[in-house]
């Protein structure tokens, strides 16, 4: 229940909101977002309070932007350069968690790019060895914007296995 409670500040009194619990008034605070003076209305469930970093089931947060996160199956099936995700325009590919397995030895690197500088440097995997990277909210790696997710094989095997990761 609210109540509400008079301050004494030496000019007859400012009111603030309070509420009476047990014979206690404890103070009441409305969150407003916008600059100084400029209220661009109340904290609510459809205008929330915006945070720098954020996670639910279904987007991620980067600042006040919904980033929503895409998967992709990996199929690289030959000695070189495979493209994992296509490039996207004006947008990195950010990978926020993989998994990799190899049917034979091989050296296996993501890059930026189709022969492109080296994103997680070489893994050495032995024949039906693989590597799980969990969840990074922050990302293990990105390409330059408008450049493709690739992967690059040094040795004649099957890498196969999926990502997940935004466009940023």
């Amino acid at each position: 229940m609210a109540d509400n409670t008079t301050l004494d500040t030496g000019t007859g009194g400012d009111v603030i909101a309070t509420d009476d619990i047990a014979g206690v008034k404890y103070p009441r605070s409305k969150i407003t977002l916008g600059a100084d003076g400029v209220n661009d209305n109340d904290v609510s469930a459809t205008n929330p309070l915006p945070c720098s970093a954020g996670l639910d089931t279904v987007r991620l947060w980067n600042g006040t932007t919904a980033l929503t996160p895409k998967f992709a199956a990996i199929n690289a099936t030959v000695n070189g350069d495979n493209t994992i995700v296509a490039a996207v325009a004006a947008k990195k590919l950010r990978v926020l968690a993989y998994a990799l397995v190899a049917d034979a030895a091989v050296g296996v690197a993501f890059e930026d790019g189709a022969g492109g500088t080296e994103l997680s440097g070489q893994m050495a995997f032995a024949a039906n060895g693989g590597i799980s990277v969990p969840f990074n909210p922050v990302g293990w790696f990105e390409t330059t914007a408008n450049t493709l997710l690739n992967i690059e094989t040094d040795a004649a095997a099957n890498v196969r296995g999926h990502i997940v990761y935004v466009e940023v």
